[in-house]
């Protein structure tokens, strides 16, 4: 099925080109700050003086970070408390001294994972701009919507370009670009015939979504997008070859797992060009946003406790938490490893090849002797958890909390699962010679679909990490979210599944020449339900806040973009409470303005 534009535009009629024509004469009305890789509001940057107000933090990931910097530089004293030994979150970093040590003879810096900085992280990329974290800009000629898709014994690779022209026309060069080729069910040799209409008819109701329609929100919510898109009338085809591969990107999950509210966030906020586009952080991301943002409440006065792990807490009569308790639950007489890498306790003398929750080196456990056992209290004016889910009903279970529903939704929470297996490639150009550079099938990473194991796949030397590339070195990511059929496997039985699938792309590889797996189990599930568990920042304890991007915000926004927000919305929160008028943050749409959308959202519904 060659899925053009211009066949879009044919199926869903009137409203589109409607929408369209008010895009190309609103050209100016949307704020330029939107039009901006990273906007600028100068009513945000803020160095106000202490305000006598303590805040402790319940995690140091991006949302912890970003919180306590937005709280420093507003006067507040912000304590951070961080179970692992390095900062980040989902976006953490540390050295790992035995994988590659031919190239990185200092230790290399072993990420969480890639990640992208799409286009509509406005917010996000506001708060870069404004301290001056850089962001590693994709070149224009650049792709990252490529697809390789297996059918029998057949390939495919399409790819969506990025459009260059001047808002709004990039709207019409988008439309009328080439599209992505899907192969038939019944003859894969072949494209379906044309584009259906029930595929149309889906694609303007995902563009049209209003999620600030509570009923067309919650209807989404109660779905998956696979269930959705089949009522829509959506091809089994497009659904397998486009949607599954942004699925597994995105959530780590196929669309049978995926609500519908998940994929229609996603849709909504990449559908104008500009924030479909995708940019990175400077490699390494620890050295060049990590530790700046650590420095920064350093420097304002706060602090970061690193191994430290919230375990309980003390309530006052007032039913207001009165301090944090620390290392309450550490077992007595028996040996306890902290990985310092996703700070989990590994108790026992048992010996493991890698970290049995995370799959870090064994370097990265550090036995807990003691003061580092020794219980403690900290003890603040407020209280911020920062956590992941996994965190964060660990935290709930361990307290003295209320028992109010705001606490069962968050436990109800799903997760996601993911292995990410780095592979490297010594002397070779395998890659190269698969996707030549400039050329039309050029690509720095790609999204297969109808393959066993491989899911989303990058190569670091291509973009990340130049100098490898110099040196015929590929260091290829490969995202596994179908991780159950590898229970009970070895990681270098998973390294060797993955290196023969990955084969079937790019033939030419040799055998990797070492490999590490990371292996994550706290990403933010979007399965059916879960919207209407999301919590909002404020608890029923008047001085505990959540934030984070499992948290509810009465904002469409997604990924580490809903991180930031939640972020920014603690602090206008805590400002108002300590009733303090500087210092309050505008909070950006996520995603750019647009008529467009609005105005085929006039004329369809997501609800059938």
């Amino acid at each position: 099925m060659s899925l053009s534009r211009k066949d879009f535009l044919k199926y869903a009629g009137g409203a589109v080109g409607a929408g369209v024509a008010a895009g190309v004469g609103y050209p100016l009305a949307v704020k330029g700050r939107y039009h901006s890789e990273t906007p600028v509001v100068p009513g945000n940057s803020a160095d106000l003086k202490p305000n006598g107000q303590s805040v402790l933090i319940l995690g140091g990931g991006l949302a912890g970070l970003q919180a306590g910097c937005e709280l420093a530089d507003r006067g507040f004293k912000v304590t951070i408390l961080e179970k692992s030994a390095v900062p980040g979150g989902k976006l953490k970093v540390w050295k790992d001294n035995h994988f590659a040590k031919k190239y990185f003879p200092d230790g290399y810096h072993r990420e969480h994972g890639m990640h992208a900085i799409w286009g509509f992280y406005k917010n996000l990329r506001e708060f870069m701009g404004r301290h001056g974290y850089g962001i590693e800009r994709m070149d224009d000629n650049k792709s990252f919507y490529t697809f390789i898709n297996r059918e029998g014994i057949y390939d495919y690779q399409s790819k969506t370009q990025v459009a260059t022209w001047l808002h709004p026309f990039d709207r019409l060069q988008m439309f009328f670009q080439q599209g992505l080729f899907i192969p038939s069910k019944f003859n894969p040799g072949a494209p379906q015939p044309s584009m259906t209409a029930g595929n149309a008819r889906a694609i303007s109701k995902l563009w049209g979504f209003n999620w600030y329609d509570d009923s067309e929100r919650k209807f989404l919510d109660s779905i998956t997008f696979y269930d959705w898109a089949r009522r829509c009338g959506m091809d089994r085809q497009y659904l397998k070859h486009y949607f599954d591969g942004v699925a597994e990107m995105g959530y780590f999950m196929t669309t049978r797992e995926v609500s519908a509210l998940g994929i229609a966030n996603f849709m909504k906020l990449a559908s104008i060009p500009r924030d479909a586009r995708v940019d990175h952080f400077k490699w390494p991301p620890d050295d060049t946003f990590l530790y700046p943002m650590v420095k920064r409440i350093e420097s304002k006065g706060g602090r970061i406790l690193y191994m430290t792990e919230a375990s309980g807490v003390v309530m006052d009569s007032n039913g207001r938490i009165a301090g944090i308790q620390t290392n309450q639950n550490l077992p007595a007489g028996r040996r306890v490893r902290r990985c310092r890498a996703c700070g989990e306790l590994i108790i026992g003398d048992t010996k493991h090849d890698h970290c049995p929750f995370c799959g870090a080196h064994p370097e990265m456990f550090e036995d807990l002797t003691g003061e580092a056992r020794a219980p403690g209290t900290f003890k603040a004016d407020h209280y911020v958890v920062a956590m992941d889910i996994p965190g964060a009903r660990k935290f709930i279970a361990n307290s003295q909390l209320p028992a109010k529903p705001y606490f069962k939704r968050i436990m109800d929470l799903s997760t996601a699962t993911i292995l990410c297996v780095n592979l490297l490639y010594e002397n070779t150009d395998a890659w190269e010679q698969r996707f030549p550079e400039r050329a039309s099938v050029d690509a720095d990473d790609f999204f297969p679909t109808g393959f066993k194991v491989i899911g989303w796949t990058q190569n670091w030397s291509r973009f990340q990490i130049p100098h490898l590339r110099k040196k015929r070195v590929d260091l290829i990511e490969v995202q596994v979210s179908q991780w159950h059929q590898f229970a009970g496997s070895s990681f270098k039985e998973i390294a060797r599944a993955v290196h023969e699938e990955l084969k079937t792309v790019i033939p030419k590889l040799p055998e990797p020449s070492d490999f590490y797996i990371n292996r994550w189990d706290n990403y933010t599930g979007w399965r059916p339900g879960d919207e209407q568990n999301r919590p909002g920042v404020q608890s029923p304890v008047e001085n505990l806040m959540f934030i984070g991007d499992w948290v509810y915000v009465p904002q469409q926004s997604v990924f580490m973009e809903r991180t930031n927000v939640t972020a920014k919305m603690l602090t206008n929160h805590l400002l108002k409470k300590v009733g303090q008028k500087d210092g309050k943050i505008e909070i950006l749409n996520s995603g750019t303005p647009d008529w467009m959308t609005g105005l085929i959202g006039k004329f369809t519904t997501v609800k059938i």
